[in-house]
Order: structure tokens, then sequence, then C-alpha cells
């Protein structure tokens, strides 16, 4: 790959093709995985005595810590009182499929842990290479956060789709805010653990999956075809068969519901339009929805809507009233 290209693409100064480009050729092997993180360290330590002077260290850490998934796991992070750190903000453009999408990612760095941050903002989606040459998407309001000398073992607080590279004597781990853990050598499966949701859903396409609680008690071994559905105010796990294939649908930039409630309907439209919803709670449960969006506008679904269901509704920017008719 051309270093010039590559330098433009982490000046954030590439094209949408150019971007998709330099993806497909990360993941192509692990030769060119390991010449773009050594172009990666050569263009980041050229900046460090840039940003040195302008960024506030420990304030930048501070922030990236708050924001770490939070679990009842003694996880030791960093010692900041005895490791030096370093700490820059970089932007990239990953072209994906869904257009250009802007990803925030964050390198602190010491002399044992170099930990990375990913986050799909509110409304947006994107996909990465982790240093291992697995492949992850993210859907909105999805923050994912590992260290880069330990790739295969993650954290992640929303939902994402992970195709995991299989390594058997390298078990891939992804680390939820509530505690339990998903444990893989190399499979496809989809995984939602927003912060308020009170279920996580662990939902597998390929290969086999290992479900551990906060103690480390294996919870559930789930197949293909089975999704796991974790209670996390009780700790109760259910394991049902499921058409996996709807679950991950989000990942193609497409969005499908079948037999929902109003309720349950709008943290989903709030996460996929990126907006803020304000429900009439005289809204009747009893109504149901079932139908798949791909580019329809808030206003084209809202209208589908009420082909099936009585109520009014209100968009001012960001923020959504709806009543009952």
């Amino acid at each position: 790959m051309d270093n010039y290209r590559l330098l433009r693409f982490f000046n954030r100064e590439t094209s949408e093709q150019e971007n998709s480009e330099i993806l497909d050729w990360v993941s192509v092997s692990e030769e060119n995985r390991k010449e773009f993180r050594n172009a990666h360290q050569v263009f980041h330590l050229s900046k460090v005595n840039q940003f040195q002077c302008e960024i506030d260290v420990d304030l930048a850490w501070e922030k990236l810590y708050s924001e770490l998934p939070k679990t009842d796991k003694k996880i030791k992070l960093i010692q900041l009182n005895v490791f030096l750190k370093i700490a820059v903000s970089v932007l990239i453009i990953l072209a994906v499929g869904f257009g250009s999408l802007w990803t925030s990612e964050h390198f602190f760095k010491t002399s044992k842990s170099a930990f990375v941050q990913f986050e799909a903002p509110i409304g947006e989606k994107s996909k990465i290479v982790l240093a291992d040459g697995s492949l992850v998407w993210l859907n909105s309001q999805t923050i994912l956060t590992y260290d880069a000398l330990h790739p295969r073992k993650v954290f992640i607080q929303g939902e994402a789709y992970f195709e995991v590279i299989k390594d058997r004597e390298n078990p891939f781990e992804v680390n939820t805010i509530s505690g339990i853990s998903i444990q893989v050598t190399g499979t496809r499966f989809n995984l939602k653990c927003y912060a308020n949701d009170p279920f996580i859903e662990t939902t597998l396409d390929e290969g086999e999956v290992i479900i551990t609680g906060v103690d480390s008690e294996k919870l559930a071994v789930l197949n293909p075809g089975q999704q796991a559905q974790y209670d996390v105010e009780n700790n109760r796990i259910r394991v049902v068969n499921v058409s996996t294939e709807i679950y991950s649908l989000w990942k193609n930039n497409e969005f499908r519901f079948a037999n929902i409630s109003f309720a349950e309907l709008v943290p989903r439209i709030e996460s996929w339009y990126g907006v803020s919803i304000k429900l009439d709670p005289r809204i009747c449960e009893k109504d149901r929805f079932t139908m798949a969006i791909k580019t329809e506008s808030l206003r084209e679904l809202f209208n589908m809507m009420q082909l099936t269901s009585k109520f009014n509704y209100e968009i001012n920017g960001s923020s959504v009233e709806i009543h009952a008719k």
C-alpha cells in the first residue's frame, strides 16, 4: 500500500472509495495489518510533540476511563501513578457501505498497555478491523475498547456484530457492562448490551460461544440459530431458537421488527434515526407493528405506522413527540 495514501487516510484526506480500498487491503493478511500498524505508529509518533502542548493528558485519560464499561470483575486497567501517560486523539473515516461514517478512535499508551477506543455516534454505524484481523460492526451509540497489546479481549457497551478470526490457542473474549462475558475461538454473532437494556441478547450465526457470569460461572453454551437472553436484574439466562438473520440486519443498514409494541419500538427508532422520542403514555399497548425499513425517513416510518395505529406526531429537529389520537 502506498505510504502517501495511508498518510492521507490518517489525516482524513482520502475519498470514500479510497477508504473502502484501504479497509479491504487491511483485511487481506496479517502482513498488511502489520504494515498498517507500523505506518500508523510512525504517524502517531510524528504527532506526539504537536499535540503534547495542546492536550490536557490527565483530563483526556479521565474521560476515557469514565466511559469504559464498568463490570463487577476487578479489572486493573492502568496504574496511573506508576506509568507515563501519553494521550492522542485521532479521527478516522471508515467507508463501510453505509456511506462515510465518522468513528472516534483514542489511543492511550504506557509501557505495558495501549488502549484503543472506537465509538459509533448516535444515528451512525461503523465497521472496524481489530488488530488480530477480526471484523466488528458497531451500531449507533456503541463503544468498543480494547488493549492493542491484547486485541482478543474487548469491552463493549451498545450493540455489535462480530466476525472473529479463528485462533483456538487464543480465545476471543467480549466483556459487557453487566459483568457477563462471551468467549469464542472463531465465530459470527450479534451482541446487544446497551446500558439501560433489561436484557443482554447474544445471537449466534456460526460457530460456538460460551457465556459466563460475573463470578466466571458458565451460564450457557450457544449453537448456531440460538439466542441467549440474559436478565440483568434477576441474573437469569434463557436460551431460545431464533431466525438469527433478523438480529443482524442493522449492519446492512436495514431495520426490521415483528409483532412489537409501541413502547418496545421507541428505543429502537431513537437509536436508528438518532432522535429523542417522548411517548404519550395513553398510546395503546395493544397495537403491534411488523415491517421492514431500509431507506425510509422517520416521517415515512410514522406514516406507515399510522395505517394500523391511531396517533399523531411532531418532529422538531432531533426531538419527537408522539400523542394519542
